[in-house]
């Protein structure tokens, strides 16, 4: 189902279903095996990176024809005839204490879609580190967007990760500044995928 977010117009949240999920799980696999380091051209203090092919095409196919569902200004009739292609795309796999500082991206449009998220908000506000933090204020292992209102304020939003949305994603104008937090209480890792649409 696809929805713009209710916050803001300037981005689309949704979830994919599960023959699109096994195809990105058989393109993390690829990748794991190509072994292609992508960090060089990211921010983010992670664990690893690695360029991720689409080598059936489904993943441009899918970002692309959602796009087509947002009102960029300058890049609509671009959007509209089909003229935007997905050019960069990338796995992250986020160990804990691993973080991604604020950043924004290259190209037109971008996305992340989350695939593994291993912890439960609940036990994120508990640890030693937030548990003196008020429970809506703590953002360990969130993702935040930040932007400007039209009055100039910044302003943002947050997603509060847990499992629940693992298979969704985000599609939002690449130069939106976002910060991937920390989280503390799993050994596993939390994998992404992210892309540019040029």
């Amino acid at each position: 189902m696809l929805k713009k977010h209710p916050a803001s117009e300037y981005w689309i949240e949704s979830k994919l279903n599960k023959e699109m999920m096994d195809y990105l799980w058989s393109q993390i696999k690829l990748a794991k095996e190509n072994n292609r380091d992508h960090k060089e051209h990211l921010v983010g203090h992670l664990s690893s990176s690695l360029t991720l092919p689409d080598t059936e095409g489904k993943l441009n196919d899918c970002v692309t024809d959602m796009s087509r569902h947002l009102d960029y200004g300058v890049y609509n009739q671009d959007i509209q005839e089909g003229k935007l292609r997905l050019r960069d795309l990338w796995v992250n796999f986020q160990k804990k204490h691993d973080f991604n500082p604020v950043h924004n991206h290259r190209g037109a449009i971008s996305f992340v879609i989350w695939m593994k998220i291993p912890y439960k908000r609940e036990d994120e506000v508990k640890t030693a580190r937030t548990k003196n933090i008020g429970g809506g204020d703590c953002l360990s292992g969130c993702f935040q967007f930040l932007f400007t209102s039209m009055l100039g304020a910044i302003r943002t939003d947050v997603y509060f990760l847990d499992p629940s949305y693992e298979a969704t994603i985000l599609i939002f104008p690449c130069m939106f500044n976002h910060i991937v937090y920390p989280f503390y209480t799993s050994d596993e890792e939390r994998i992404s995928i992210s892309g540019n649409i040029y």
